[in-house]
């Protein structure tokens, strides 16, 4: 037996988690051997759990491992270890990195590119929406992969934007390939292989959902990504928990601001607050990574290939300054007629050059 097939048959017990396979390989024993060993060498080995050796023992069967693998190959499943050169190198030395992921589509999208993590929250705004496809699909257009959690909310427009653009999208999954969650995701999921990119998981076929799956995902996240970009997050948004994984593993941290009467913003403006790089535009990420977008004509602007009036320049210009506008506000500095400027700001939403928020809040579409 290899060591792929080691991880493999031991990852396909049911509750042997990464750290168990850690706690085993501290016994400084060959776990290729482990298959082998008699029922009483294995109750003897230390710091492993009573119900864990139980399950070993019971399936310490080269018959079931065959088994699990010929699943696998139904379900056009294939795995890689920690010890294969194509395993992901941005994960290998992240702490407690997982000794086999299992994989459908191209696992050479994550060489030789630029890949960033994109989160936020599964009740996202508007605004936010609009932030996630239009920042994942201009880095997708230079190039660069996005890495999400198929997730419902940001991810999903996360996953959405970079498939609009020239670069690859990775969705790293809390469950299992067989299983892919959310349901309504599925076709999702689908157009990301065709696409040809990648679904990860740390996960084996007809394995357990737990809660927990989805914060141990976050570290692959992370751990495979070069940086990690917050689009909107509430201030306990489990996004935050991804941000802590990429600060320990030594990772660029990048957040969107909003509305400062918005719950949906405070987690993002608490990590920019400790040192989060503020994004602006998506040039305060490209310089971060020595990009030069001179080479990118297509996307620079978006108002130099729409026609707009001096008026709807003027107010494009406003917004701009300020942030954000009610159309009130709107009204006063630019002394026209309220429904002059409603329908001026209903052309510039349409043109996707403004993004409505709540309350006749207008911002600039970044």
């Amino acid at each position: 037996m290899n060591i792929n097939d080691a991880y493999l048959w031991l990852k396909s017990i049911d509750g042997i988690t990464n750290n168990n396979i850690n706690q085993i390989e501290s016994n400084n024993i060959d776990i290729k051997d482990l298959i082998n060993f008699s029922d009483k060498e294995i109750y003897n080995l230390k710091n492993i759990n009573t119900n864990i050796k139980e399950n070993i023992v019971k399936y310490k069967s080269l018959t079931y491992l065959e088994e699990i693998k010929s699943s696998l190959e139904k379900e056009f499943i294939k795995y890689v270890s920690i010890h294969d050169e194509s395993y992901p190198s941005n994960l290998k030395n992240i702490y407690d990195a997982p000794k086999i992921l299992f994989y459908k589509g191209n696992l050479d999208v994550l060489k030789n590119n630029i890949n960033l993590a994109m989160v936020g929250s599964r009740k996202c705004t508007q605004y936010g929406i609009n932030c996630a496809k239009n920042i994942s699909k201009s880095l997708s257009d230079m190039g660069i992969n996005i890495i999400s959690g198929l997730a419902i909310g940001i991810d999903t427009y996360s996953h959405i934007g970079c498939l609009e653009g020239k670069g690859k999208t990775v969705a790293v999954i809390g469950s299992s390939l067989d299983n892919i969650l959310p349901k309504r995701n599925i076709k999702l999921a689908q157009k990301i292989l065709d696409d040809g990119g990648l679904i990860l998981s740390e996960y084996n076929i007809g394995s357990t959902v737990y809660p927990s799956n989805y914060v141990h995902r976050n570290r692959i996240l992370s751990g495979i990504s070069d940086g990690v970009i917050v689009v909107e997050a509430a201030k306990k948004s489990g996004a935050l928990i991804t941000v802590d994984y990429a600060l320990d593993q030594g990772k660029n941290v990048f957040s969107v601001p909003g509305n400062i009467n918005s719950c949906m913003s405070e987690g993002c403006h608490k990590i920019i607050k400790e040192g989060a790089t503020l994004i602006h535009s998506v040039e305060d990420i490209l310089n971060e990574y020595q990009i030069n977008r001179d080479n990118y004509i297509e996307n620079s602007k978006k108002c130099d290939n729409i026609k707009l009036d001096e008026k709807s320049i003027e107010i494009l210009e406003l917004i701009k300054d300020n942030g954000i506008l009610n159309i009130d506000e709107i009204c006063d500095n630019t002394k026209m007629e309220i429904k002059y400027v409603n329908t001026i700001l209903n052309e510039l939403v349409l043109k996707d050059l403004l993004i409505e928020m709540n309350n006749q809040v207008y911002s600039l579409n970044i």
